[in-house]
């Protein structure tokens, strides 16, 4: 009985869990081009080109804008991105809030739980990690 235990309690640790939220958008939301609100508090150097590249593939153009929001943005982006440390530097939550106008039409959340125990693939890229849940924010298997 000990030894499952202590087996079952290596394989958690070895895990890790991702936890994920999507709200994606309604499917007559026909995005070609939005805004992206820097946040300055956010560390994690590659986070806004990981987001970037991704929407590329969803042929949607991106800028960043520092507030106030352009009157030439219809729809927007805001973001926040927290990373941990275990040998180096990884992606550990994040969270996109997508807009159009004032009003909120999806949100996705991707959060480690234990910051990624001893799973190596906390250690993936911002690509990798936030792919399915910005394939699934903008209503695509992709």
């Amino acid at each position: 009985m000990l030894r499952r235990v202590i087996t079952t309690s290596l394989l958690l640790a070895l895990a890790g869990c991702t936890n994920v939220q999507v709200e994606p958008i309604a499917p007559s939301y026909k995005i070609s081009q939005l805004c992206i609100e820097e946040n300055p508090k956010v560390v994690v150097g590659d986070f806004v080109d990981g987001v970037q590249t991704l929407l590329r593939q969803h042929h949607i153009d991106s800028r960043l804008y520092a507030a106030p929001v352009p009157a030439s943005c219809e729809y927007r982006l805001t973001y926040t991105a927290i990373r941990s440390w275990d040998f180096t530097a990884y992606l550990s939550d994040a969270s996109l809030r997508l807009y159009k106008g004032d009003q909120q039409i999806g949100y996705t959340k991707y959060n480690l739980t234990n910051n990624g125990g001893l799973s190596l693939s906390k250690f993936g890229t911002v690509e990798e990690k936030m792919a399915p849940l910005i394939n699934q924010l903008l209503g695509q298997a992709k």
